[in-house]
């Protein structure tokens, strides 16, 4: 009986106990709910309406533009107003050479001889020879004249006149004969002595004396002292819109000049697809020859668009690019994302093409600091 009873009561506290503990957590727990909604509400009634702050950026206007300048620079060879190989037309043994490369000499200067001394006696052969038939001409127009007095006194025969006026026939056709092989001669004199075609300055020299030279071999390279001319290549389109006479600018040892458009060819090379035109350089730039210069030109492209910074582009996928605009709402300025088209960079800007109206604002710098539809603070730059 006792032990019966004794179970009853433990059972009982058993019951007790687990309804006390679960009506404590019960209460905890809604003592914690009450509590935090309380925090909440004493928070709002503390600060209402605030929010978190926005993010300040720097905007700009959109300036629509109907095109942009680009600035071109074609590099080109500085080259001699004419230049010349020289040889001697007769090969020959050469025994002067009266010139070093670097001189500079006037029109007509002897730059080198050959050895003539194989022409001087057959010269003066043909100039005895030349006496002699002389003499005999002479002597054949004197007979001529005596004849012809004879013959009017009956004394002297037709046949012996004739004879005699032939024979001088004769004499006068070998001197002339004799005339055309000392002017040959001469000639081949001449042609012994290399002379300047022009005010030039000697440039390679590729023979010394006692070297024999072939006919027509190149023996001094000479370069015209005229001022120096460029030779460009340029696109048709480019080349077709400059005018023969006209002025460039060109740059040549870190200066910039002006150069004058002497000819622009009529063909197009093959090699690079481009017309090449001819400058004349002013007289003081005093350029190497074969040195590099760069002709500078301004190429007007119309396309309509717009300037920005290069630090409003946004990357976006498969190579699309976008800028992030900012319009005004009844909650303040927010972001959001315009696509463009970039057409030309220069330095540090861009110049795009977009569906954005003249006037828009856009965000100048760092625009992924911001993300579409965020209400930020606009800052005119």
């Amino acid at each position: 009986m006792t032990k019966r009873r004794t179970s009853a009561i433990r059972t009982a506290l058993g019951r007790v106990l687990t309804v006390t503990v679960t009506l404590m957590v019960c209460g905890g727990a809604a003592a914690a709910i009450i509590g935090g909604y309380s925090l909440i509400a004493a928070t709002r009634d503390v600060a209402p309406g605030s929010a978190a702050p926005r993010t300040a950026v720097g905007v700009m206007s959109v300036e629509l533009a109907q095109g942009y300048t680009v600035a071109r620079r074609f590099t080109g060879q500085i080259e001699a107003a004419a230049q010349v190989d020289l040889g001697f037309e007769l090969g020959g043994r050469i025994t002067e050479m009266l010139v070093e490369e670097g001189d500079v000499v006037a029109a007509g200067t002897v730059l080198a001889r050959l050895d003539t001394t194989a022409l001087t006696p057959e010269r003066a052969a043909l100039q005895a020879e030349l006496a002699a038939l002389a003499a005999d001409a002479e002597l054949a127009r004197l007979t001529l004249a005596r004849g012809d007095a004879l013959t009017e006194r009956g004394f002297r025969s037709v046949a012996a006149q004739d004879e005699a006026r032939l024979t001088l026939a004769r004499a006068e056709a070998g001197m002339a004969a004799v005339r055309a092989r000392i002017a040959g001669v001469n000639v081949r004199l001449e042609k012994s002595v290399l002379t300047a075609p022009y005010p030039a300055r000697i440039g390679a020299r590729m023979a010394d004396p006692g070297q024999t030279a072939a006919a027509g071999q190149t023996v001094l390279a000479l370069f015209d002292t005229q001022p120096a001319r460029a030779r460009v290549g340029l696109p048709p389109e480019l080349a077709a819109g400059l005018a023969v006479g006209g002025t460039v600018t060109v740059a040549l040892d870190g200066a910039l000049m002006e150069a004058t458009l002497r000819q622009i060819r009529p063909d197009l090379d093959p090699n690079t697809r481009s017309r090449s035109v001819v400058l004349t350089l002013p007289e003081s730039a005093a350029p190497v020859l074969g040195d590099t210069v760069a002709l500078l030109l301004t190429q007007v492209v119309d396309v309509a668009g717009f300037w920005a910074p290069l630090g409003a582009l946004r990357e976006g996928v498969r190579g699309s690019w976008s800028v992030m605009a900012v319009e005004t709402t009844a909650m303040g300025d927010r972001t959001l994302s315009a696509a463009v088209e970039v057409i030309h960079t220069e330095g540090t800007r861009v110049f795009l093409r977009g569906a954005l109206p003249p006037g828009a604002r856009i965000v100048a710098e760092a625009p992924d600091r911001v993300t579409p539809g965020q209400l930020v603070l606009a800052q005119s730059e």
